[in-house]
């Protein structure tokens, strides 16, 4: 009896033995707080940069309702960057989104890239009521003589004034100085030639006053000129 009692209790220890559970492996833990602090602070930037980015947007838009002519890209950005700087690329970017919600919101007007510059301009569709707006608004016109002398440079640029004049058949010395003083021409430069005379071009107040973003947007047009009068 005693043996049989000693051999249950050896097997006893040994099922104990074998059912004994093996150690778990310890794997390191995650710092969770830190994770998700972390992860707060990059949502805290993403909207401190979509907030930042808004703002410089209404500050774009407010700049070019305020200028009644083209502001240069660099103007822009400068402007921008005392209230939150950002790359050329992203402030282009958001003058692309102003254009595309321009045209997407069917608004009476639309941002377009004249000369060197950006501008709010009303849709043409609208053009015969804004003139009634205005109709009574006195608006300095040019003139036939200062219309053909302008049409002659854009098209000829670089010329010189003996140059205009051999096209005309008239003097045409007044219509120069009055076209210098509007703006519209500038000396560019001078003719290897006796006397040197000065050469003239169209300036960026010309492109914006006929709404042009450059020189290749001129309606195409044969202006010839007899080879003795293009040596005058």
């Amino acid at each position: 009896m005693n043996k049989e009692i000693n051999l249950f209790e050896e097997e006893v220890e040994t099922s104990t033995i074998i059912k004994h559970p093996t150690p778990k492996k310890q794997y390191e833990q995650t710092n969770l707080p830190g994770v998700l602090e972390e992860v707060h602070e990059q949502e805290k930037a993403h909207q401190r940069e979509s907030q930042s980015r808004s703002q410089v947007k209404r500050l774009v838009e407010a700049l070019l309702f305020s200028s009644n002519e083209p502001i240069a890209f660099g103007k822009i950005r400068e402007v921008a960057d005392q209230l939150h700087p950002l790359k050329p690329r992203q402030l282009k970017e958001i003058l692309l989104e102003l254009q595309n919600e321009y045209l997407s919101q069917q608004r009476g007007y639309r941002l377009e890239e004249i000369g060197s510059g950006y501008m709010l301009r009303t849709c043409e569709e609208f053009s015969p009521y804004i003139e009634l707006l205005y109709r009574n608004k006195r608006t300095e016109k040019l003139s036939q003589a200062a219309a053909e002398v302008l049409a002659i440079i854009a098209y000829r640029q670089p010329i010189t004034r003996p140059q205009i004049e051999g096209i005309r058949g008239v003097d045409s010395s007044g219509v120069v100085a009055s076209l210098i003083e509007r703006g519209l021409i500038h000396a560019v430069g001078k003719m290897e030639a006796p006397g040197r005379p000065t050469l003239y071009g169209i300036t960026s107040e010309f492109l914006s006053h006929f709404g042009l973003k450059n020189i290749e947007e001129l309606p195409g047009i044969d202006i010839t000129v007899d080879e003795e009068e293009e040596s005058s």
